[in-house]
């Protein structure tokens, strides 16, 4: 219920702004009907203004993090559109369906906003309040709703309103009890009646009507059927709206200033062919009439015709009658007249004139104008066939007259060809009492020309002219007019605007339909590439889920050459580190644990017999026993030497944080590595005279003078010594050598102790490290000795080397010197 209840009627009032926006910019002469007359001229505008409303108002929605201000300027661009069209085009015409529908739209519009602050949308209030009006409406004025476009609801619009009265309580009592399946009942059925609405209109070819119901039925079916609506976050959401705003919208945009162009181009066009049509039509008339006048005038005044009128040869004016109508003529019929209107004489075809006409308009026109051709009023004839006629008067001499009279029948003037495109409607009337005298259409002569009910008769009486007027089934007309000289004849050219747009029209649904198609494309390959991007994504960020982890896979598969495989690639780079980090933590870790241990085992060590020595001393002082001098000093030296052994812990811990903090400095002076070396042998041998016998030392006859650290090189050697007598068996030999080479100094430590494996060999200078066999063979120490070695060596600029074949074969470790420290030289 919850997702039903959070349905906006925002999104249906952008579908139907968007749908009815369109219509007016792409096809606005199908809005041309006698329902949108007050709003006609000014239907691309309101259009225009649906469209940036409905645009402005989806971009709002699909990007709730732009400024707020998009979505207020879209919904009041949307209301202004809606009131306009709500107010001339519902309201005025008295249209009951748009009055309800629209009206509600807007109010909803207006309230929805502090609705949403309380989580929930008013689309299925709309709908419901929508069903309840037409209902009741539709029961109790029916002939309302059978106008305009929904004249072909008329035998059943009652049971219609009865579906809505009971679809819409259905609705309302399913929102009050909050219960989903009642609504989703009552949105199936209104979407039936709104799909049936939608038909109704599209039958009538009402284009606002089908946008407003197809709308409601798609959104009633919708909202019915989805159980589930997807969620509109994540690179699937963002490319869909993104693909469709940049499909659709340019489009639509590009096709309404192509279709405006074209129709504006059209609509010149249109107007030039109905001014050309009146011209051509008009200049076809004046020929007519001006030939017939000329032909009548000299045939008036042949003297033939006059001899034979003057002695009454009746055989005479009849052959010379006869040659103004037929092939070779121009008239359909011709006669003679006296001056009493007594026929004369007529043609072989017209047995019908005889008689006196002195009663007729032409006869009576013709004794008033004098010599001058007249033309008369059409009428219809005795035998009931439409003429009209020129009538001229002939001199007879002595005072006599006669009057020659020629007959154009309207009958074959209709039969004639339209000069005017086939789509035109044409019309020739006479402007002295209406008579139609041509109608392209009917053939209809001497009625009421229809032109003059379809534009008022003071429009007409302007030489000429192109004004636009409804037909009567409320369409749209170009009526274009135009007087034809020399007679009281007006011609007139109709054209209906839909027919004659009807390409545009076409094109316009074409650009629409290639919109929608392009964006319903766009919108499968958004949902293509995005699954692509997304999957990709979602495997980078299962990735992160479980970076660190030691015991799960953190590798991503890198696919394709584009940034996110790039990033990818980069991804599995950083894993890598940070395993490697990880592991080296670890190792930190165990180190420090390790070192924890040893060191605290080394420091008491010393300390545990230096505490029993100094406990023993205080005892005896107190006793007030004495000690031997020989006793005394060797107390004393076991002293000494486990003060001496905590310095060195405490110096090689120093030293280590030097090394880390980078405070590990050389204090370089001339120095002759010789004297050191026998130095640091010797004290050696003192401090350890047990294994002073072990120690042997080669050094050359001349002195090794460099410029070294006197006191980081000491603590080098003894360090270097001291550990291979501590892991030899006593008795074995520790040989010290010095060599002097071409490009610096060489010094080795070899002896025959318990030797070093060779997985050990490359971290044997790294801190706390001890290999396997030295930590089995316990020797003391923290592992930081040969770690403070290499420090040295390097800080000198030279090199350190372990070298051994094994466990237990020994191990020699060589240091290559410069001359001079690097240190110093930088």
């Amino acid at each position: 219920m919850e997702l039903l209840e959070r349905a906006r009627v925002e999104w249906f009032a952008a579908a139907v702004g968007l749908v009815v926006g369109t219509s007016m910019v792409f096809v606005p002469y199908e809005f041309g009907s006698a329902l949108f007359h007050y709003v006609y001229p000014h239907i691309r505008p309101l259009g225009s203004l649906f469209l940036v409303g409905a645009g402005m108002t989806l971009v709002a929605l699909m990007y709730p993090a732009w400024p707020a201000f998009v979505g207020r300027v879209g919904r009041a661009l949307m209301l202004a559109a809606i009131a306009s069209y709500w107010w001339a085009v519902c309201v005025l015409p008295v249209s009951p369906t748009g009055t309800v529908i629209y009206l509600l739209l807007m109010a909803l519009l207006v309230l929805e906003r502090r609705a949403l602050r309380r989580g929930r949308g008013l689309l299925l209030v709309f709908l419901a309040c929508v069903a309840l009006c037409f209902g009741p409406l539709m029961l109790w004025t029916p002939q309302g709703f059978v106008r305009f476009a929904l004249a072909s609801m008329g035998p059943y619009v009652r049971w219609v309103g009865l579906l809505f009265l009971l679809m819409g309580t259905l609705l309302a009592v399913g929102l009050w009890r909050r219960k989903p399946w009642p609504c989703r009942l009552a949105l199936g059925g209104l979407a039936l009646l709104f799909l049936h609405m939608t038909v109704a209109v599209v039958a009538r070819r009402s284009w606002s009507g089908m946008s407003v119901y197809g709308v409601a039925a798609l959104t009633c079916a919708l909202l019915a059927a989805v159980r589930r609506w997807p969620t509109l976050v994540g690179v699937r959401w963002r490319l869909l709206r993104g693909m469709a705003l940049a499909s659709v919208l340019p489009i639509l945009g590009v096709g309404a200033v192509t279709s405006y162009l074209a129709q504006r181009a059209l609509e010149v066009e249109l107007r030039g062919k109905a001014r050309q049509a009146v011209a051509a039509e008009t200049a076809w008339l004046e020929q007519t009439a001006s030939m017939a006048s000329s032909l009548l005038r000299v045939y008036s005044q042949g003297p033939g015709l006059i001899a034979a009128v003057r002695s009454g040869d009746r055989e005479g004016m009849r052959e010379r009658l006869a040659l103004l109508e037929g092939p070779a003529g121009l008239f359909d019929a011709a006669w003679l007249l006296d001056e009493a209107g007594d026929t004369l004489m007529s043609s072989a075809r017209l047995d019908w004139v005889s008689g006196n006409f002195a009663d007729r308009t032409y006869f009576q026109d013709a004794v008033k104008g004098g010599a001058q051709v007249l033309l008369s009023r059409p009428f219809l004839s005795l035998a009931n066939l439409p003429f009209v006629v020129f009538t001229v008067p002939m001199e007879l001499g002595s005072g006599r007259r006669a009057f020659l009279v020629g007959a154009l029948s309207l009958k074959r003037l209709g039969l004639q060809p339209a000069l005017a495109s086939p789509g035109y409607h044409v019309e020739i009337f006479d402007r002295r009492d209406g008579s139609l005298l041509r109608e392209t259409e009917r053939g209809n002569a001497l009625s009421r020309a229809p032109v003059l009910d379809l534009v008022g008769a003071e429009e007409l009486t302007r030489p000429e002219g192109l004004v636009e007027a409804f037909d009567g089934t409320g369409r749209r007309m170009v009526v274009a007019h135009a007087r034809v000289a020399g007679t009281p004849w007006t011609v007139v050219v109709t054209a209906r605007l839909r027919e004659a747009f009807a390409p545009v029209t076409r094109m316009g649904a074409w650009v629409v339909a290639i919109a929608v198609l392009a964006g319903a494309i766009a919108l499968v390959l958004s949902q293509w590439v995005g699954r692509d991007v997304a999957v990709r994504l979602e495997s980078l960020r299962d990735g992160f889920a479980v970076l660190g982890t030691p015991s799960v896979e953190q590798r991503v598969q890198a696919r394709g050459d584009d940034e996110i495989a790039q990033l990818t690639l980069g991804f599995n780079e950083m894993a890598a580190r940070i395993d490697r980090t990880q592991k080296e933590l670890r190792e930190a870790i165990a180190i420090r644990d390790q070192f924890l241990s040893m060191a605290s085992h080394e420091l008491r060590t010393p300390l545990t017999p230096l505490k029993a020595t100094l406990d023993l001393l205080i005892r005896q002082l107190k006793a007030g026993q004495g000690m031997n001098p020989e006793r005394q000093r060797d107390t004393i030296a076991r002293l000494n030497r486990q003060v001496d052994r905590l310095t060195r812990l405490i110096g090689d811990m120093l030293d280590v944080s030097r090394l880390q903090s980078g405070r590990f400095t050389l204090t370089v002076a001339p120095l002759d590595l010789t004297a050191l070396a026998r130095e640091v042998v010797e004290r050696v041998q003192v401090t350890r005279p047990e294994r002073a016998a072990q120690l042997m030392l080669e050094l050359p006859t001349e002195p090794l003078v460099g410029r070294w650290d006197e006191q980081r090189l000491d603590q080098l050697l003894t360090n270097l010594v001291e550990n291979a007598l501590r892991y030899s068996p006593p008795g074995t030999p520790v040989l010290v050598r010095v060599r002097e080479e071409a490009d610096g100094v060489r010094v080795e430590v070899e002896d025959r102790g318990i030797g070093i494996p060779e997985e050990s060999l490359p971290q044997l200078f790294t801190p706390f490290f001890r290999a396997r066999n030295a930590t089995e063979h316990y020797a003391g120490g923290l592992g930081l000795g040969l770690a403070i070695c290499r420090e040295i060596v390097e800080r000198h600029g030279g090199r350190i080397q372990a070298r051994s074949e094994g466990p237990g074969k020994g191990t020699c470790f060589t240091v290559w010197l410069p001359r001079s420290a690097a240190a110093e030289a930088a």
